[in-house]
């Protein structure tokens, strides 16, 4: 029977190809994904951390103070209180005689004598009166002259002519040419003044040799 020898087979075969194709029975189904409790809150955390940075890199850069230097306060030097010695010399002029008040026509008031300090040895120096007319009468320069009349002969010339005329109250300035003893010591000349044969105005100097 050929003919049913090859059904057989066929069917045979046609069921190993259907088993074949159908699924496994033994295998299971694949397991169905846990859903983590905490996946929502860890999702916004990371999502403000990525927000938190992308924001520091975009943002402008912020201006960083710097501390303004302060003074230290130093302190004040203390003023120290200075004295000064003043000593008061007296060289207010002698007080001026008023004019003819000693009732004579040729009077005079030695007013300043130069030089009053040391003079050195054999030294020439020029001796200098500052006299004031206090009479009441002029002092004629034509027949007047100053000289020297007692004392130390200190001078180079012993008489000069007076220099100008001279009314009553006008001050004058006289001046004689001397040269300083060689020996130490304190030394008076005595000039006057000469109108005709009358001798009038004593005038001193003293100096010192040192």
């Amino acid at each position: 029977m050929p003919s049913t020898s090859y059904k057989v087979l066929s069917l045979l075969a046609l069921l190993i190809v259907t088993l074949a194709c159908l699924p496994t029975l033994g295998s299971t189904a694949p397991p169905i994904p846990t859903l983590d409790p905490n996946a929502p809150l860890t999702a916004i955390v990371e999502t403000f951390s990525a927000a938190s940075t992308l924001t520091a890199t975009n943002a402008p850069p912020t201006a960083t103070s710097t501390a303004t230097p302060t003074r230290t306060p130093t302190a004040s030097p203390t003023s120290t209180p200075t004295f000064l010695f003043i000593v008061v010399t007296n060289t207010q002029p002698p007080t001026l005689i008023p004019i003819g008040s000693s009732g004579k026509d040729y009077e005079c008031q030695v007013l300043a004598v130069q030089p009053k300090d040391f003079v050195t040895a054999s030294t020439a120096f020029t001796a200098k009166w500052t006299v004031v007319n206090v009479g009441k009468a002029t002092w004629d320069s034509n027949n007047s002259d100053y000289s020297y009349a007692d004392g130390q002969r200190m001078y180079l010339q012993s008489i000069y002519d007076l220099p100008v005329n001279t009314a009553p109250g006008v001050t004058i300035e006289l001046t004689a040419d001397m040269q300083a003893p060689a020996s130490p010591g304190t030394y008076t000349t005595t000039w006057g003044i000469n109108i005709g044969k009358r001798t009038f105005c004593k005038m001193e100097l003293t100096i010192t040799v040192p």
